[in-house]
């Protein structure tokens, strides 16, 4: 499959049969964007360390605040808490982002904590909210144990459009 150069196909070929093997053939010499819709079926592979669909991670330095700036389709902030949080109670943390828009659609996970000094903050639920454009809302609900101020964490996120 694929097996003949765009050159001989646009000034070699003199029947069609090449032409359906080796239209979509594409490889890192062709440097070629797919414009419009694009369906697939069946089994499919990514190979190669740029198949991730959100690019890099960026990451939040670790401080102490209570909105961070972390550009970038994802993320991780690596903070602590600001003050204990009780049971059944929770916190916000605002992300401003210049690749949300209005309607992203984001998704996050929360891990770390310590099940022997600060509560384990993993065991929180975790939802975002676009607050506009550049701006969204961490909303965490504490469903285990009480959790300690400077309880560490890291609460990671992808925005989706």
């Amino acid at each position: 499959m694929a097996s003949k150069s765009r050159s001989f196909l646009k000034d070699e070929n003199r029947d069609f049969n090449n032409i359906l093997d080796s239209f979509l053939s594409i490889n890192s010499s062709d440097s070629d964007t797919i414009a419009g819709d694009i369906t697939i079926s069946g089994a499919t592979t990514f190979t190669g360390t740029s198949n991730r669909l959100f690019g890099t991670t960026a990451t939040a330095a670790a401080t102490d605040a209570a909105f961070y700036i972390l550009n970038g389709r994802r993320g991780e902030i690596r903070t602590q808490l600001q003050g204990s949080i009780a049971v059944d109670t929770g916190f916000t943390i605002e992300l401003r982002n210049t690749s949300i828009a209005a309607d992203s659609l984001i998704v996050a996970n929360v891990i770390g904590g310590d099940a022997n000094g600060g509560g384990v903050v993993t065991g929180s639920v975790v939802t975002v909210n676009v607050v506009a454009a550049n701006t969204a809302s961490l909303n965490f609900y504490n469903s285990g144990a009480a959790l300690a101020d400077n309880a560490k964490f890291t609460a990671s996120f992808a925005i989706i459009d």
